[in-house]
C-alpha cells in the first residue's frame, strides 16, 4: 500500500530556495505553483510563493499566497511577515503594521519581524514606536546590519545626526558591502582624501560582484565625496552615471506623466460639482503644503507645525490612496466619488488622535490633485511653494529619492519637461479655482521671514504666535531630504547654489528659461 505525501520533500524545498538565491524568479514561481497544486495544504510552499511574488513585484499575488499560507497554518510568523511585506509594497502601511505585529506576537524573538514593523511604523509617522521596534530587532540580533541602517534613517528624521552616523557606520562594519548604508553615511559626513569610506566605496564600485542597484547607491555616494573634495567634473560624472542607472532600473518614461497630467486636466474640462458641506464646524482643517520637491515645502510645514493649533503630519500617501480607491481616472468625477474621497481622508485625520485643529499634509505631489481636494474638502487650505526653477531642478537632480515616486528626477531633460508640466498644471488650477490657493515664493520667504509667515498664518485663519519664527527649534520628526536644513535658522542664498555647477547644466537652464 502506498500513501500519498502531504508535504513536499526537503529536497524539493531546497530546490525552491536555490532558485530564489539564484534570482531565477520565473522558474521559482512555476515550480512553486506546481508544488502548490500537488500539495495544496503545504503552508510552506504558499509562503515561498509569496516570497517569490514579492521579489517579482507581483504584490497582489504575494498577498493571496501569504493569506493562503496563514489559513493553512495560523501561527506562521514568516507568512505574516511576507503578507506585511506585500502590503507595505502596495502602500497599505496600516495593514502591514497589523501583519508584522501579528508576526512578532506569535514569535517575540523574530528580529526581522521587529525590523519590518519598525519600518512600517516610521512610514506612518509613528517615529518613536518605529525606533523602539528597530532597537528591539538589534537587541535580538546584534549583527543585524539592515536594522542598523534603518535605525540610522529614523534617527536622522528626529535630528539625531551623530547617532545616525554611528548607526550607519555600524551597519557597514557588519556588512562591508552594504552599498545603501555607504550612500546614506556619505550624505552625513564631509569627505577628505583619507576618509576610509571613500576608499571603501571606490573598491566596491570596481568589484564585478556588485548588482546594478548596489552600483547605483555607490555612484551617488561617490558623487557626494567628489563634491566635498572639490572635483566637480568627477562629481558630475558619478552623478550622471548613478542617475542613468536609477532611470534604467525604474523603467521611467516622461510620457507616463504627460498622459497623467492630461488625464487630470480632462477630469476638470467641465465644471465638477462640489460637495455640500453641512453647516457645522468640521473637526479638522486639512492644510495641504504642495509644490515641487526641494522647493521649501518642508520649511513651510515646519513653520506651521510650530503653531499650537497645528499638527504636522509630514508626507503621507493617504490622499493618493483614496484617489486610487475611487477610480478617479475611469470616468467623470461624481459627487459620490468626492464624498468617498472625503470620508477616506477625514477618517485618516481622526485616526491620528491629535488635539490640534489644523493638520498639515506635506506630500509635495499633491499639487496634482488640488482640484479633487478643493471639491471634496472645500474647507481645505492649499499652500503652494515655488522656488527658482533652476535651484529647484538642480536640487532634485542631485538628490537620491527613496522609492519609485520621482522617476523624472534622474534625467535632466525629463526633469525640465516635468517641471513644465507642473507649471502648466498649477496655472490650470489657479484658473479653475481662482483665489483658493495661497502662493509662497521661497526666496521672498527667506528674505522677509516675518512678513511672509504672518501672511501664511493669516491664510490658515490662525492667531499669530511668535514661536512660528523659531521653526528651527522644533523637535518634531522630519522624514524628508530636508531633515538637516530645517534644524537651522533660515538663511538666504540657497537658491544660488546651482551656479557652482552651471557649466554642467546648460541644456537644463535653457529649457527652464522664463519659468
Amino acid at each position: 500500500m502506498f500513501f500519498k505525501a502531504r508535504e513536499p520533500s526537503q529536497e524539493q524545498i531546497q530546490m525552491l530556495m536555490q532558485l530564489y538565491a539564484q534570482g531565477q524568479l520565473d522558474d521559482l514561481i512555476d515550480e512553486a505553483l506546481r508544488l502548490a497544486r500537488k500539495f495544496p495544504k503545504a503552508a510552506q510552499v504558499h509562503n515561498i510563493l509569496s516570497v517569490a511574488y514579492n521579489a517579482a513585484g507581483e504584490y497582489h499575488d504575494a498577498v493571496t499566497s501569504a493569506e493562503q499560507a496563514i489559513r493553512l497554518q495560523p501561527d506562521y510568523p514568516k507568512a505574516f511577515l511576507n503578507l506585511g511585506n506585500a502590503q507595505a509594497n502596495l502602500g497599505e502601511q496600516d495593514e502591514a503594521v497589523e501583519s508584522y505585529s501579528q508576526a512578532v506576537r506569535i514569535a517575540p524573538d523574530f528580529a526581522e519581524g521587529h525590523n519590518n514593523l519598525g519600518c512600517a511604523l516610521i512610514e506612518l509617522g509613528r517615529i518613536d514606536e518605529g525606533i523602539a521596534s528597530l532597537k528591539t530587532a538589534i537587541e535580538l540580533n546584534p549583527d543585524y546590519a539592515k536594522a542598523y541602517n534603518n535605525l540610522g534613517g529614523a534617527l536622522l528624521d528626529i535630528g539625531c545626526k551623530q547617532d545616525a552616523i554611528a548607526s550607519f557606520r555600524r551597519a557597514i562594519e557588519l556588512n562591508p558591502n552594504y552599498a545603501e548604508a555607504c550612500r546614506q553615511l556619505s550624505n552625513l559626513i564631509t569627505f577628505n582624501p583619507d576618509e576610509p569610506l571613500y576608499k571603501q566605496m571606490r573598491g566596491l564600485l570596481d568589484s564585478e560582484e556588485q548588482t546594478d542597484t548596489q552600483r547605483m547607491h555607490l555612484l551617488f555616494g561617490l558623487a557626494k565625496a567628489e563634491d566635498d573634495l572639490g572635483d566637480l567634473d568627477q562629481y558630475f560624472a558619478y552623478l550622471q552615471k548613478g542617475s542613468r542607472l536609477h532611470k534604467q532600473l525604474s523603467g521611467y518614461g516622461i510620457e507616463e506623466d504627460r498622459e497623467l497630467f492630461k488625464s487630470i486636466k480632462a477630469s476638470f474640462a467641465t465644471p465638477v460639482p462640489q460637495l455640500s458641506i453641512p453647516a457645522v464646524d468640521t473637526e479638522f482643517n486639512p492644510v495641504f503644503v504642495v509644490g515641487m520637491p526641494r522647493s521649501g515645502t518642508t520649511l513651510v510645514e515646519q513653520i506651521l507645525s510650530c503653531h499650537s493649533r497645528v499638527y504636522g503630519a509630514g508626507e503621507v500617501p493617504t490622499l493618493e490612496r483614496g484617489l486610487e480607491k475611487i477610480g478617479w481616472y475611469a470616468s467623470a468625477i461624481t459627487p459620490a466619488q468626492l464624498n468617498e474621497l472625503r470620508v477616506h481622508y477625514m477618517s485618516w485625520l481622526k485616526s491620528l488622535k491629535v488635539s490640534e485643529s489644523h493638520v498639515t499634509d506635506k506630500t509635495t505631489i499633491n499639487f496634482r490633485w488640488i482640484g479633487f481636494i478643493l471639491c471634496a474638502m472645500p474647507e481645505a487650505r492649499i499652500i503652494h511653494i515655488k522656488r527658482d526653477a533652476r535651484a529647484t531642478c538642480w536640487s532634485i537632480f542631485r538628490h537620491f529619492f527613496d522609492g519609485n515616486g520621482h522617476g523624472y528626477a534622474y534625467n535632466l531633460n525629463d526633469l525640465s519637461e516635468y517641471y513644465k508640466l507642473y507649471v502648466d498644471l498649477m496655472a490650470f488650477w489657479e484658473e479653475v479655482f481662482p483665489g483658493r490657493i495661497h502662493h509662497i515664493n521661497y526666496e521672498a520667504l527667506t528674505e522677509d521671514q516675518e512678513a511672509q509667515t504672518r501672511k501664511l498664518i493669516g491664510y490658515c485663519e490662525l492667531e499669530w504666535e511668535d514661536r512660528c519664527l523659531d521653526f528651527h527649534l522644533s523637535k518634531r520628526s522630519v522624514s524628508t531630504a530636508s531633515h538637516l536644513q530645517v534644524r537651522k535658522k533660515m538663511y538666504q542664498g540657497s537658491s544660488d547654489v546651482w551656479r557652482r555647477y552651471e557649466a554642467h547644466l546648460q541644456p537644463m537652464i535653457r529649457q527652464l528659461e522664463g519659468l
